[in-house]
């Protein structure tokens, strides 16, 4: 019956009382129903989703007995399971879920691809399935991007199983081995919560505040528990994405928000930092006004920058910034999906350093090792060693190359006409 990758004409959801269990923040039937509605918005559908759901036993009175849910805009739900069928061409292709079911976000279209615990059955053959109980066995498969719950006591497991789905394929080296599993352990007990990504977010800039009081301190402690502040932060900032995309929380809003907190607290490093090796003990006079303006400078250069550019998505901007057929255009199509939102220095350096002559994998590389996270973490190395210097040093040459960059940019008489700089 299963046949892996055909269109899916509609879906009957079987539920029971695991159709009320809260699952991250979420009732599972409202979660079943999510992900339908999201698999049927990627699939670029014509028209709502029809969807039946069928109760056995029947809920209690006072229980809502069909999904609702504010981003449930492309499914039509029904209980009468006769009407349901009636309206469906006999060969039409049904996916029979239930409620017990936990499938990571935006899973379902790679999940039909292989067997699992549901069915694709056709529309003639539901009802001797229903009568009969005629359904697949609930299945575990290791790696597998659904979680099925035999129990309610499982649910901490489902939650867990969840989370596993929110890495991005933009994760740098430290995010996957060290930041997550940090921001995972966060994210499983707020996410029971009724706090919302977009207020996390903002509660997340005290790290990179209390960070720069200890950098603006001075003296080995100071410049080591300011940058561990600063990577605590760098590590739990990913919360706020894991609890939006498990809750069905995000929003181009929450991204922007997002976007301008890092770039803050990017800013107030270099600044704090700057300021901190001013009052630091052991440095000469010269070099002690020097730091100080190499801070702001810095600071100056990436927040200019970095406002300029990103004013507009990071796909226009590497659509539109593309220049004459040469090799940068190829590696912007073939990468893209490694690049976060807001990288749009990243690829201004990628396109104008000549990186690409010495291959894609030396811009891959260069793209890898100036991740967000893996600066946070080598600047708290640097810290810890006792060379705070060195980290301003980094972001000021940084920030200068990109400035270089940038008005080459401007001043390249081979600029495509629709660039945005």
């Amino acid at each position: 019956m299963n046949s892996p990758g055909q269109k899916i004409a509609g879906a009957l959801i079987l539920a029971d009382d695991s159709a009320h269990w809260v699952v991250a923040g979420l009732r599972q039937l409202d979660r079943l129903a999510l992900s339908l509605d999201e698999y049927s918005v990627a699939a670029k559908r014509q028209g709502p989703v029809p969807v039946c759901v069928l109760w056995r036993p029947a809920p209690p009175e006072t229980a809502a007995r069909l999904p609702h849910h504010p981003r449930l805009t492309h499914l039509s739900c029904t209980e009468d399971l006769g009407r349901f069928i009636a309206e469906m061409p006999a060969d039409a292709a049904i996916l029979v879920l239930d409620t017990h079911l936990v499938l990571q976000r935006g899973s379902l279209a790679s999940a039909l691809e292989r067997s699992g615990p549901w069915l694709v059955a056709r529309a003639a053959e539901l009802p001797s399935m229903v009568a009969e109980k005629n359904l697949r066995p609930p299945l575990r498969e290791e790696g597998a991007p659904w979680y099925y719950l035999h129990q309610a006591a499982e649910i901490p497991e489902g939650e867990k199983h969840l989370l596993g789905g929110t890495a991005k394929s933009q994760d740098g080296m430290i995010s996957r081995h060290v930041n997550r599993p940090v921001s995972r352990a966060l994210s499983r007990r707020l996410m029971r919560t009724r706090l919302r990504p977009n207020q996390l977010t903002v509660m997340l800039t005290a790290l990179p505040l209390a960070g720069s009081l200890f950098l603006l301190r001075g003296g080995y402690l100071g410049f080591a528990l300011g940058a561990v502040f600063f990577q605590l932060h760098s590590a739990l900032d990913g919360c706020d994405g894991e609890i939006a995309r498990v809750k069905y929380q995000d929003s181009a809003g929450g991204r922007k928000l997002d976007g301008l907190c890092d770039r803050f607290s990017t800013l107030l490093y270099a600044v704090a930092l700057g300021l901190g090796l001013f009052r630091h003990p052991g440095v000469g006079e010269v070099m002690r006004w020097v730091y100080p303006l190499e801070g702001i400078l810095a600071a100056l250069l990436i927040g200019i920058s970095e406002t300029w550019l990103t004013r507009i998505s990071l796909d226009e901007y590497a659509e539109t910034s593309a220049g004459p057929a040469n090799l940068y255009p190829q590696f912007v199509k073939e990468e893209r999906h490694h690049f976060n939102e807001g990288d749009h220095l990243k690829l201004l350096a990628i396109k104008n350093s000549g990186l690409l002559f010495l291959g894609k994998g030396a811009a891959s590389l260069f793209s890898e090792l100036t991740k967000r996270d893996v600066f946070n973490f080598g600047f708290m190395l640097l810290a810890l060693c006792g060379w705070p210097q060195w980290i301003l040093h980094i972001l000021a040459v940084s920030a200068g190359a990109i400035a270089i960059f940038a008005v080459k940019d401007l001043l390249s008489p081979a600029l495509d006409p629709k660039r945005v700089l």
